[in-house]
């Protein structure tokens, strides 16, 4: 009996034991896995922390212009946060970087709904192929930098592209320059400059070069004023059949002394015939002020005019020189001009008094006057 008291005794303890044994690891498993959890929290802490400060560090380092780290921030958030992949992108663009530019329209292409995205994705498209040296896209770059169109206004860099295209001799450049430069809301305005680039447009034949040219020539911006050399460059234009130079002759003709009014009427009804609406208004205007009779002797001289003008098939200074031969007035050609000189000339033309008789303005019906169909093509 005592020994079966014992038995179940020390079993009982034994039991007990297991229990406590058992009690023990289970409490001990329990800590070590409070403790393991406690030292992952600790760990997804401690690397969210340095996750979050590397990110910072990212942003100040792309804040402050590093491109790759731009890139890198947004490829990382092009997938879930566009717009932010945007920003970012658009960044590396406007530091001249083509993969941001890419970015950009890339993601543009994905968020059609987005108007304005859609515009700035329009812009740098250009300015991808600006990249790659297309001079008409780099003049179109450079007006949107002007203008704001696609992107936010920056004159300097817009000037900077401007110029790099004039250089290459991109002609719309050129005459966009030296627009600018006399242009009421530049604040660094340069007369001096609008005539040199005007001039480079003008020996790369362009007629609006050479329009504005003589506009500057009569109105002394940038140069000393000069009317004959002004309106050699108008009429230089006109005669190649680019309308605003004919309308703007006629103008710059009206009510000079003598024959002016007359060579005024020539141009306006070139322009006219052409198709230019001001032209006529002030065509009919001048017309008041000449006769009848001199009115019908101009228009038989200028009808011919029309035709071949609207062929192409004026030659170099043909009609200039007639207009010279007809008023003997001293308009020069570029074989001669340099001989007036830098030095302010009359703001009239040299001519004989008095309006022209119908005979005189039939001048082409007389051997010893200008032929106009006997002129080779124009070589410039």
């Amino acid at each position: 009996m005592n020994i079966m008291g014992i038995a179940i005794g020390a079993t009982g303890l034994l039991l007990l034991c297991m229990f406590l044994w058992m009690l023990a690891l289970s409490l001990r498993k329990k800590r070590l896995e409070q403790e393991r959890k406690e030292r992952e929290i600790a760990y997804r802490k401690a690397m969210e922390k340095n996750r979050q400060q590397e990110h910072d560090e990212r942003i100040m380092k792309a804040e402050g212009g590093h491109v790759p780290t731009i890139l890198y921030l947004a490829k990382e958030s092009e997938r879930t946060r566009p717009q932010e992949a945007v920003y970012w992108y658009t960044k590396a663009a406007n530091l001249d970087n083509v993969t941001g530019m890419y970015g950009v329209v890339r993601i543009s292409n994905k968020m059609k709904q987005d108007l304005v995205l859609k515009e700035q994705a329009k812009f740098w498209q250009v300015c991808i192929s600006a990249s790659e040296g297309s001079l008409p896209h780099q003049f179109e770059m450079a007006q949107a930098l002007f203008t704001g169109r696609g992107t936010e206004v920056n004159l300097p860099k817009g000037l900077s592209v401007m110029e790099s295209a004039a250089a290459q001799d991109h002609i719309n450049a050129l005459v966009f320059l030296g627009d600018w430069y006399i242009a009421a809301n530049n604040p660094d305005k340069n007369p001096s400059k609008s005539t040199g680039y005007y001039r480079k447009a003008a020996e790369l034949r362009s007629n609006e070069g050479r329009m504005k040219l003589g506009l500057n020539y009569i109105q002394g911006r940038g140069v000393v004023s000069n009317f004959e050399r002004g309106i050699y460059w108008l009429e230089r234009a006109a005669e190649k059949g680019h309308l605003d130079a004919m309308y703007k002759a006629g103008e710059a003709w009206m009510d000079q002394k003598n024959n002016g009014n007359a060579l005024a009427y020539i141009w306006l009804f070139l322009a006219g015939q052409l198709g230019h609406e001001p032209a006529r208004n002030l065509r009919d205007q001048v017309a008041l002020n000449i006769g009848v009779d001199t009115v019908v002797g101009l228009q038989s001289l200028a009808k011919p005019m029309v035709k071949r003008i609207s062929d192409n098939k004026v030659s170099k200074h043909s009609i200039i020189k007639a207009l010279n031969k007809l008023y003997k007035r001293s308009i020069p050609t570029d074989e001669h001009i340099d001989a007036l000189g830098a030095g302010t000339a009359d703001n009239t033309s040299q001519v004989e008094p008095g309006p022209p008789s119908v005979e005189e303005v039939k001048v082409s019906e007389s051997p010893s006057k200008v032929d106009y169909s006997q002129s080779p093509m124009d070589k410039q």
